[in-house]
């Protein structure tokens, strides 16, 4: 943990610091993950996500910025905000805000015994399925069961299937190997992540039938 900070967002004297390597679980040891996405082949925008610990819990911020530009002009813009709070290996709460082209979306998890009691906009208060995580990707075990779709809260359902070793190429185009899985449902997505379970790429279609593509860039 080579760096601390101050931090009292609420007035008090929180510490945070950056997360150790040995944390596991799919964060990085740089403690950032950041993504350069594409939308059939053109420049869409980022898809952040920065790590730390806060006392003993993992805190992730979630960061999400899409833009569909022709010319000066721009048609469509997404942005999404947020944050997960876990302790012990366990996802405790979770906040994420959208402007999704204008319109207001969002979703809250709160553990309740041993499943997330969600709300959002397109869920009512209800809990989740016992191991359902939130669809944010970093983390590898949100393969195991239902996903939480972290924009409005509804339950998301995928097959899973490993589809073993292939290349990818990072933002600076260096290739390196990782593990494929394809989900596929009422959306379809591919997602790879590395030996040691960091997610590194991304290929999904859009429900405009555009491909969209993520490349590493940080992580």
């Amino acid at each position: 943990m080579a760096l601390e900070k101050e931090s009292s967002p609420t007035g008090g004297d929180a510490r945070e610091h950056l997360v150790a390597p040995s944390w596991g679980g799919g964060v990085p040891a740089s403690g950032r993950l950041g993504f350069e996405a594409f939308r059939n082949g053109s420049f869409l925008g980022r898809h952040e996500l920065s790590f730390c610990m806060r006392g003993s819990n993992l805190v992730v911020a979630v960061a999400v910025d899409y833009a569909v530009k022709f010319g000066p002009l721009t048609f469509f813009k997404y942005k999404l905000r947020g944050q997960e709070i876990w302790s012990g290996g366990v996802l405790v709460s979770a906040r994420m805000q959208t402007n999704n082209n204008g319109a207001r979306e969002f979703m809250s998890a709160d553990l309740d015994g041993d499943a997330l009691f969600v709300e959002g906009s397109k869920a009512r208060g209800a809990r989740a399925p016992k191991g359902s995580l939130l669809a944010t990707h970093w983390n590898i075990a949100q393969l195991d069961g239902p996903m939480i779709n972290p924009q409005d809260g509804s339950l998301l359902r995928f097959s899973v299937k490993a589809l073993g070793d292939s290349k990818i190429a990072d933002a600076r185009g260096r290739t390196h190997m990782a593990r494929r899985y394809a989900l596929r449902g009422e959306n379809s997505l591919d997602l790879w992540y590395d030996d040691t379970s960091v997610w590194k790429c991304l290929r999904a279609k859009a429900v405009d039938g555009s491909l969209i593509a993520y490349s590493a860039a940080t992580g």
